[in-house]
């Protein structure tokens, strides 16, 4: 079994354009969540969010790929292209051949959904644009991602709601360790701040109008927001042997299912993937040092993701 690390990170999110800047407004304490900016947002209930904003469109795509590409999708090729810059890597020959690309994504293309429903409903509209399908669809990112850098192996989509963007990783790592490929594109993208997604969301009436507090006593909900997160995984081996600048290695991954209820958590199916997770990276709960919690803000979750990681780690007071 092959060891696995990361040698490529790229961002696209509310708090920068890019890692640096990204970590630069996690360091000084900013707050990527503001008023959110689209048509008929005055319509809306919610109306705050991580929105991507100043975003120049035109000094990353030429016009014929602003006519292909969804929001979601530019910025997942954002991110790729930071990510594949930074691991040096360029896939030709049997590393094109042996590489993949597996991203998440819960919506897709939503802002084509909310356009072109516009068009047709409110507009009147009996035609759309021919491209409407290829934007919209859900592994458009991914077929992208391997069409600009001629990634020939692998490559699809994952759509898991929150969960998506880490199965993806997760079985990138899998697909590397076992030896079917030597180089994985992982991560995933989101874009659906969008009349239609946020009024669509208002409905769960799981959102908060103010601010996302999860853990707290005055909780009031989740918070949209919008971005991509891309990872170049390869082989320790490989990394080691080009003298690539290693940024992580990942050691363990698993995933369950709740298989109780559409929209109400479970404390089982959370500490089971923990522990699965441990148990794959044959370590003990003592030796984690940090837990990346969902937190989604909502009463449900806080509560049975709290009891889930005191059922696995115990109540340390770390």
């Amino acid at each position: 079994m092959n060891r696995v690390v990361i040698t490529g990170a790229g961002s696209i999110n509310a708090l920068g354009g890019d890692v640096p800047q990204t970590l630069a407004a996690m360091r000084d304490g900013i707050c990527g969540i503001g008023p959110l900016d689209f048509q008929d947002v005055d319509r809306l209930m919610i109306k705050i969010g991580g929105q991507v904003k100043n975003y120049d469109i035109a000094s990353h795509f030429n016009r014929q790929q602003i006519a292909l590409y969804d929001r979601f999708t530019q910025f997942t090729l954002i991110a790729a292209r930071e990510a594949l810059k930074q691991s040096g890597l360029k896939f030709d020959g049997e590393l094109a051949e042996t590489s993949g690309v597996v991203l998440g994504t819960a919506t897709g293309g939503m802002k084509t959904w909310d356009d072109n429903y516009r068009a047709v409903y409110e507009g009147g509209k009996n035609r759309v644009h021919p491209f409407v399908v290829p934007k919209l669809m859900n592994n458009a990112a991914t077929s992208h991602v391997s069409i600009e850098f001629n990634v020939k192996g692998p490559s699809f989509t994952v759509s898991t709601a929150c969960a998506s963007s880490n199965h993806a990783i997760g079985l990138a790592f899998q697909m590397v360790r076992s030896g079917m490929t030597r180089v994985m594109i992982a991560g995933g993208s989101e874009s659906m701040l969008t009349f239609g997604g946020i009024k669509a969301w208002e409905g769960l009436r799981v959102m908060s109008k103010d601010a996302c507090r999860p853990f707290s006593g005055n909780r009031s909900g989740m918070v949209q927001g919008e971005g991509a997160g891309v990872f170049v995984l390869e082989t320790y081996v490989d990394a080691i042997e080009r003298g690539a600048d290693i940024l992580a290695e990942i050691s363990g991954f698993a995933m369950t299912a709740d298989a109780s209820d559409i929209v109400m958590p479970s404390k089982q199916g959370a500490a089971r993937a923990m522990r699965g997770a441990l148990k794959d990276a044959r370590m003990d709960a003592s030796e984690v040092g940090y837990i990346n919690a969902h937190g989604t803000g909502t009463a449900a979750n806080d509560k049975t993701e709290c009891a889930a990681v005191a059922d696995v780690f115990g109540c340390t007071g770390r």
